[in-house]
């Protein structure tokens, strides 16, 4: 929505109203806590919507993970690992809800959902606060708090996803590996997984935001439809870095080469990487599918349809007790539900 864009979409039982969205700037200091009023709501729908989505989506992703580690470690072939799984699922739903395997995938996706989709709120109320109370800022400072903003959400996202996966990755190794004996995991394997999350989140939660725009401007798509490409495809052309990372990560840790010289060592490694990466990437990118591919889009239309209702609830009960100062309220409570920026018709809404 642009600054100079009109809000008049009719609200059932609440009439239609219509007001200048740049008047925004000209709110009184009064009205700030009005548009964030609603931050406590928004953040309790952020983590049982990232919950929600992510106990729907977690079941395939345990069955991916666990035949990735039992391929990479020799046991099995990623076909019977998935049968043997999902035969498991289907004759024992109760015990395999309450198994260590399945907890430790919701657990993960659930943390980085919920924690991406509050940093988001987050910085979303404090962007336009920021925004409103300092007009006199130019562009450029916006932008930079708002890129300041951006990173905030990838280093705290990447931070949570990052713990949690190294735990279940760990475990899952331990599980499932050829080594379930060996007391620790090395440090070059947490580097290669830290490296994989990386990719993983960035392509995930921060490149979409960045990339949509020009996506819509390129193939003439509308805005959901570009958030909808780049969440599905951008995470999975990510698994060309990330799977590779990952199965390295494995390898280091099943196959102890402290024997070999490092030439040795990379050059079986390599051989290694060659014969068994394939599987594995074809596997992560079934597994981003719903994990981070169609989990974000039905994320992203849960948080939406959740913020409409606030915005509507709210509409309707201010236009139930009309003032003459509703203008602004209203003007306030769309700015701070939505996260449009009172600025210049260039701008976008930040998330």
């Amino acid at each position: 929505m642009s600054a100079d864009q009109k809000i008049g979409s009719p609200v059932h039982g609440a009439g239609s109203f219509s007001v200048k969205a740049s008047s925004a700037a000209r709110i009184p200091e009064v009205q700030y806590t009005f548009a964030g009023h609603n931050l406590a709501e928004k953040l309790v729908g952020d983590v049982v919507i990232g919950t929600g989505v992510t106990f729907a989506v977690a079941p395939f992703l345990t069955v991916v993970d666990k035949a990735i580690v039992q391929s990479a470690a020799g046991t099995h072939n990623l076909l019977r690992s998935a049968f043997e799984s999902v035969q498991g699922m289907f004759l024992h739903p109760v015990k395999y809800v309450k198994s260590p395997t399945f907890l430790l995938m919701w657990g993960i996706y659930a943390g980085t959902y919920s924690t991406a989709n509050s940093l988001k709120t987050l910085v979303e109320h404090q962007s336009y606060k920021n925004a409103v109370r300092s007009d006199r800022d130019s562009s450029m400072s916006r932008n930079d708090s708002e890129d300041l903003g951006k990173a905030g959400i990838f280093l705290g996202t990447t931070f949570v996803n990052s713990g949690l996966s190294l735990l279940k990755d760990r475990t899952y190794a331990r599980l499932y590996g050829s080594n379930p004996v060996q007391v620790s995991v090395p440090r070059l394997t947490y580097a290669m997984w830290m490296a994989r999350d990386l990719s993983v989140v960035g392509s995930s939660f921060v490149l979409p935001d960045l990339v949509y725009p020009k996506v819509m401007d390129t193939y003439g798509l509308d805005e959901a439809a570009a958030k909808g490409v780049c969440q599905l495809a951008l995470p999975m052309g990510a698994q060309l870095v990330a799977g590779p990372l990952h199965y390295l990560g494995l390898d280091i840790y099943n196959r102890n080469l402290n024997s070999k010289t490092w030439y040795e060592a990379v050059v079986d490694r390599s051989k290694s990487l060659y014969r068994g990466v394939t599987p594995v990437i074809i596997a992560r990118i079934a597994r981003i599918a719903p994990g981070y591919g169609f989990g974000g889009v039905m994320n992203t239309k849960c948080r939406d349809n959740w913020r409409d209702y606030l915005l509507q609830r709210e509409v309707k009960r201010i236009m139930a007790q009309p003032k003459k100062e509703n203008a602004s309220r209203l003007v306030a409570l769309v700015h701070g539900l939505t996260g449009v920026r009172p600025s210049s018709s260039r701008d976008r809404p930040i998330f």
